[in-house]
């Protein structure tokens, strides 16, 4: 590797488009090189760069309009010219040795600006869909690193699968017996861990609890459901005269992923990509449930990357949900059979483990070659 160890990590937007840029700077500065973010303006992951004193620029970028109106048009078609000359004047400044992308709209601008100034351009993406802007962008970059096998790979030729980031927190094993213990739940009954993800889960939540009504005596339950659906599904819960019932935790919000994640025998979740990366870690059999308005459809891909191999189960959100997942819950709460065989499926996924992602990322750049700008 060249002396210029500078890496330019355009990200943001989501938790899911910003952890592994996050993940990869923190490799990266480990490994002795500077990184600069790109991030939108304003965007929700500057408190976590500045906690990690890691320096960042803003674009004032937006996404691409899902709309007709000319206007909408115009101002994206300013705004991505505005972001394509700051990135230029960055790169000039910053002189990086790549730019990495992680998938957002924000990306975009400083992958192009990238290609335009000669430098080698890599992205990530953690969807088993290629979202618009990775599309894009692929055209251009130098190699593709995926976060799950790639539904319909547009660039194969250039593709490695290197897994997505989790958190350093699931280095640790919590043991099941603690974690239930300290929760308050039963040690050998079977556990159910219920969340929504960032983007809600409205209809998850009802059939959950609609499920619970019939089968509170054979299961307990931790129930997360972000802190703006708590009082909506507390409420559900007492109206389905559930609440308070033994064996039933419910929260807003938890920090502790790992050790709920360690109390559960089943996970009920959406199938975004962070989400899909911990259970491949963790090989915890899950329900998993698509969110229908996800970009593409990217997260039934992301379900049924381990659903294919008998990781997961994946129940769509059609006129049958409510039936199926009660169904389903029955069916592994009579039984360890079912959720052992899931289990088992996780070594057919290929999918590479988390923790190991962002050292794969680090080494992908490392390894090109003495000259990263040839």
């Amino acid at each position: 590797m060249n002396n210029n160890k500078r890496a330019l990590i355009a990200s943001g937007g989501t938790g899911g488009h910003f952890y592994p840029g996050f993940a990869l700077a923190v490799e990266l500065r480990a490994r002795g090189w500077q990184t600069l973010f790109l991030v939108k303006k304003e965007d929700i992951a500057r408190p976590a760069l500045e906690e990690a004193d890691l320096p960042y620029a803003e674009l004032d970028m937006v996404s691409l309009p899902r709309t007709f109106n000319p206007l909408a048009h115009a101002a994206f078609v300013f705004k991505f010219l505005s972001s394509l000359a700051l990135a230029r004047r960055v790169i000039r400044d910053f002189r990086p040795c790549a730019v990495i992308g992680t998938g957002s709209y924000v990306a975009f601008p400083a992958i192009v600006a990238a290609r335009l100034s000669g430098i080698p351009v890599y992205i990530h993406e953690s969807n088993a869909k290629f979202g618009l802007g990775n599309y894009l962008a692929g055209f251009f970059c130098r190699r593709a690193a995926l976060g799950l096998p790639a539904a319909r790979n547009p660039f194969p030729a250039r593709s490695v699968l290197t897994g997505t980031p989790i958190r350093s927190s699931f280095a640790a094993a919590p043991d099941k017996a603690a974690s239930r213990k300290t929760l308050g739940l039963e040690k050998d009954k079977f556990t159910v861990l219920v969340f929504g993800g960032s983007q809600g889960a409205r209809r998850l939540n009802a059939a959950f609890i609609n499920a619970l009504k019939t089968l509170k005596g054979d299961i307990q339950a931790i129930h997360i459901t972000g802190r703006k659906n708590f009082d909506s599904v507390r409420s559900a819960y007492a109206q389905a005269a559930l609440e308070g019932v033994p064996g039933l935790k419910l929260f807003d919000y938890r920090e502790d992923m790992p050790a709920l994640y360690a109390a559960a025998d089943l996970v009920i979740s959406r199938s975004g990509a962070s989400t899909v990366a911990e259970l491949a870690h963790l090989k915890k059999p899950s329900i998993l449930v698509p969110l229908p308005s996800s970009a593409g459809g990217h997260q039934k891909y992301n379900a049924l990357a381990l659903a294919g191999a008998g990781a997961a189960l994946c129940l769509e959100e059609n006129e049958d949900f409510d039936a199926e997942l009660e169904a389903a819950l029955r069916n592994f709460s009579e039984g360890p059979e079912a959720a052992a065989k899931m289990a088992a499926g996780f070594d057919k996924t290929g999918i590479p483990d988390g923790l190991q992602a962002a050292a794969f990322l680090a080494g992908l750049l490392e390894e090109d070659g003495t000259d990263l700008r040839r």
